[in-house]
């Protein structure tokens, strides 16, 4: 039988020996969900009393509650959640998991980290950039059931050009060494590459061609090339919601930005200097749009970039450009996911997830949207839309069981009780607010 964990707030009714009328137990003990509104992740709308039927790892069956007999089955756990509201298991798509930081691995802090995604109802995470063989070492961990954490999509060591930043990087100076370290990283284990600041369009050209050819997948956090050469290029995802790229400024404030030592991470003046009206960033985002290659904001850096001085009212003025930008591709059909960026600036990993997605509604999305986008959208962009993101039949019960709306507070999605990973419940006792 499956245990039950306590749960933080108040305790779920459990029938210990009930069963549903038609249902087959061939694969194992089946859990039972009756009675939650549904937020299923495809944006549509709630469903109040619902029934979910976990068997093994997968949701075998979803109905309302009035459709079913419960009969007794000393092979089915009951679970009363009336009052409560279930969502899919959340994606953090800029997790760190290795760090990424120049000899900053640390696995008992890497172990820490999982659990503490796990426990705040993140199931699924993409860490893209870290030591190539640590990184792919946790996930294998996790898939082996070493590990207790979320499923792991990873990139390895960060893909760059002189000089370097003090990250993770591998440097490149040619089309041939760039093809080599793509080629050294698959044979490792990645599921991504990552192409980083200071690559030229000819060298992202050519990771992008070895990195498809050897089926794995692309991911940019860019500023020698622009956002819309990338996608050109055949890029599959790109990193933090402000594209620096000198290029997507005009003639004169290029210059004004060069003049005023701009750099990779001069993310405050080029902010200062971009026209979100311009044609180069239209431009850029139909290009997104076109290509449908995901973006993850990780609106909580930019944020806490703005923060490390006296917020004042040229901060105010940045911050909103940043939300607008964001607003603005989301409006236009880009593929918004949600990521983090932990450890860096000391974000607590599970907790900024969800101030993400607080952000992410200051920005103007909808709540219901705002679950999408940490769902269903990142599961679309990882390619695994099939299996997770959405609770459907047939999917893999990773579950998230809240106890207050999240459709009309976003930051309801903070009142978890418990989290149910690949159909087994996982003890939250610790998240609440």
């Amino acid at each position: 039988m499956l245990i039950l964990f306590p749960f933080c707030h108040t305790s779920f009714s459990l029938i210990s020996a009930p069963k549903i009328d038609n249902l087959t137990t061939d694969h194992g003990n089946t859990l039972v969900l009756y009675g939650a509104t549904l937020i299923d992740g495809t944006g549509a709308k709630p469903r109040p009393n619902s029934v979910i039927i976990i068997q093994a790892d997968k949701i075998s069956s979803m109905v309302e509650k009035n459709q079913y007999q419960f009969i007794p089955n000393a092979d089915v756990e009951l679970i009363n959640l009336t009052g409560r509201y279930i969502i899919p298991g959340l994606f953090d798509m800029h997790a760190h998991v290795a760090n990424v930081r120049v000899s900053s691995y640390n696995q008992s802090e890497s172990i820490e980290m999982l659990k503490k995604l796990l426990s705040w109802g993140v199931t699924t995470i993409r860490n893209p950039g870290g030591p190539t063989e640590e990184a792919v070492m946790l996930r294998n961990m996790v898939n082996s059931g070493q590990l207790t954490g979320p499923q792991i999509f990873t990139a390895g060591n960060l893909i760059n050009s002189m000089p370097p930043t003090g990250f993770v990087e591998t440097m490149v100076k040619n089309e041939l060494e760039v093809r080599k370290e793509v080629q050294h990283q698959s044979d490792i284990g990645v599921d991504y590459v990552k192409l980083y600041v200071n690559l030229s369009p000819n060298l992202v050209k050519a990771a992008i061609e070895e990195a498809h050819a050897q089926k794995i997948k692309v991911i940019g956090h860019l500023f020698v090339t622009s956002w819309t050469e990338a996608a050109i290029l055949g890029i599959n995802a790109l990193t933090h919601g402000v594209p620096e790229s000198p290029s997507l400024l005009s003639t004169d404030t290029r210059q004004t930005f060069f003049n005023e030592y701009g750099s990779p991470f001069a993310h405050s003046l080029w902010l200062e200097l971009v026209d979100l009206n311009s044609n180069a960033i239209k431009q850029m985002i139909e290009k997104l749009v076109e290509k449908n290659i995901g973006v993850d904001p990780t609106l909580g850096i930019f944020e806490a970039i703005l923060s490390d001085d006296d917020w004042n009212d040229k901060n105010d003025f940045l911050w909103s450009k940043v939300l607008n930008l964001t607003k603005m591709m989301y409006n236009a059909g880009v593929p918004i996911t949600t990521g983090s960026d932990i450890p860096n600036f000391s974000l607590e990993a599970g907790a900024s997830l969800h101030h993400e997605l607080e952000l992410l509604a200051e920005a103007g999305i909808a709540p219901l949207e705002v679950i999408k986008i940490a769902t269903k959208n990142s599961a679309s962009s990882l390619g695994i839309l099939d299996k997770v993101g959405t609770i459907e039949t047939g999917k893999q019960a990773d579950i998230v069981i809240l106890n207050k709306d999240p459709t009309r507070n976003i930051s309801n999605t903070r009142s978890i009780e418990t989290v149910i990973e690949d159909g087994k419940l996982i003890n939250s006792s610790l998240i609440g607010y």
